[in-house]
């Protein structure tokens, strides 16, 4: 217990669970973007399910601007609406409606809702909902229950009451709705995120494999390089999701519409599940929604909320995200520091014997990855200071993270675009440096920028991992232990 209550650390310490963050209104200003870079964040969310692509195109500006003013590297997540049913505006932006209220839901896209009439944006709902049927508001902050289907319109009685706000996503989990992932929105979307070189573009509703190959064959047609997030939100999600990871280049746990689909009690062992399931195959993966919903009005969490940080960070997940928190909180700076902190103390517990047993075997499929997991493996055993991966793509640096190493894991490369890209990887700190013509000149000018950037004293052990033709990404297959040298 004395050893929890002390705080001290040694050596080169950084907190290894990426932060992402959500910009909205609360943190789109220079000021507030540049707040949130010095306090951590490691990847920048865009919701384009609100907004233009004008203001999109101007906060994309600012991240960038201060970016390099800071010198932090960022990533940035495009996450795409998909075919998520939504409600149209509402008068006064939120209406209040209390248990045993009753409320009409219609289509009528570009009508204005009330606290008595909701619109859909989407669909009819006459044509899926049946007298008896559950409807989830917000994320089921608000549920009704429908009573009688008429020509035009359901009547439905408020079980659980509260504020409606303008454009909120409304569920029908007893209701089977077949959707496609990718809507016609979301190809013009993306049109924009392939044309301003986001990093990362998050996909909803994810069904299948198909559902990414067909976003990625657009990506590769207009000459993109964003790499794609599936987030699981539906059962048939669940039911691929061995296809899925193999498809996809990371996975987001989006338990907001995860807990429409399923019982709320599921929800934590599907979590767990899917966090493994991605460990294992080396994706990174991200646990999303409500981490402090809390924060969005207060200036402290929720004891639950601390304990579910730490839940995630412990079962292994790679970055946790940030919601109405950083988009729309009254606390946008603090609950990103907040998030941080736990997870920080969080991996103090990190059961590092467990993990590796879980990831027992998976280190077969490539020469990469076999290099990767005896890399890991031999900074323990010579006691190594800190883990190098020279890396183009950032794969190899992905992969190293994938058996969590103990040690500091750096991924040095050349190429801006990698080091955006590996901010999302579980304890990878990128740094950028030039490639020389050499092998042998490429771990030397590596080393030279890791002892620098950890202040690690001459003597300190390195292992290195990189690959005999510099030029040549994804060649990763050779593994150096060497010693820390600087001249300066």
């Amino acid at each position: 217990m004395e050893e929890i209550l002390r705080s001290e650390t040694d050596g080169f310490q950084v907190r290894k669970t990426k932060i992402i963050a959500t910009i909205g209104p609360a943190s789109r200003s220079p000021e507030k973007l540049r707040d949130l870079m010095r306090s951590g964040m490691n990847v920048v969310r865009l919701n384009f399910s609100h907004g233009s692509h004008e203001e999109h195109s101007e906060t994309l500006r600012r991240i960038r601007e201060a970016s390099e003013e800071l010198d932090i590297p960022v990533a940035v997540l495009q996450d795409l609406s998909g075919p998520k049913i939504r409600i149209t505006k509402i008068e006064e932006d939120f209406q209040q409606v209390n248990d045993g209220d009753e409320i009409t839901l219609q289509y009528g896209p570009g009508k204005m809702s009330s606290a008595r009439t909701v619109y859909l944006e989407t669909l009819d709902p006459v044509e899926f909902l049946l007298p008896g049927h559950q409807v989830l508001l917000a994320d089921g902050i608000l549920e009704l229950r429908a009573l009688e289907v008429r020509e035009n319109s359901v009547r439905c009685a408020v079980s659980k009451g509260g504020r409606i706000r303008s454009r909120v996503g409304i569920a029908f989990p007893d209701s089977e709705i077949n959707l496609p992932a990718t809507t016609d929105k979301d190809f013009r979307d993306l049109a924009w995120g392939i044309e301003n070189r986001v990093d990362y573009v998050a996909i909803s509703f994810v069904n299948s494999a198909s559902d990414i190959t067909t976003l990625r064959e657009e990506i590769e047609r207009k000459n993109g390089h964003s790499k794609i997030i599936a987030k699981i939100e539906r059962k048939t999600a669940l039911r691929n999701i061995q296809e899925i990871l193999q498809a996809s280049d990371g996975l987001m746990v989006a338990r907001g519409d995860l807990g429409l689909e399923l019982p709320l009690e599921k929800v934590p062992r599907v979590q767990k599940k899917l966090i493994e399931d991605a460990n294992y195959c080396g994706v990174p993966v991200i646990v999303a929604t409500q981490m402090l919903h809390s924060m969005v009005n207060s200036v402290r969490p929720t004891r639950a909320e601390a304990s579910d940080i730490a839940t995630a960070v412990m079962s292994g997940a790679d970055a946790l995200m940030l919601s109405e928190e950083t988009a729309i909180g009254e606390n946008p700076v603090l609950a990103l520091k907040t998030l941080g902190k736990i997870a920080f103390e969080a991996e103090r517990e990190f059961d590092f014997g467990e993990y590796k047993f879980r990831l027992k075997e998976s280190d077969t499929e490539t020469i990469p990855d076999a290099v990767s997991y005896a890399a890991a493996a031999a900074a323990i055993k010579v006691k190594a200071s800190a883990l190098v991966a020279c890396t183009e793509t950032g794969n190899s640096a992905r992969l190293i993270a994938k058996y969590r190493p103990q040690q500091p894991l750096f991924g040095a490369s050349s190429s801006p675009e990698t080091i955006r890209r590996m901010c999302l990887y579980w304890g990878v700190q990128p740094i950028e440096f030039h490639v020389p013509e050499s092998h042998r000149g490429e771990l030397e000018t590596a080393l030279e920028r890791v002892q620098e950037v950890g202040n690690f004293p001459n003597g300190s052990r390195a292992v290195i991992t990189a690959g005999l033709n510099v030029r040549t990404p994804g060649s990763t297959s050779v593994l150096e232990i060497r010693e820390l040298s600087s001249k300066k």
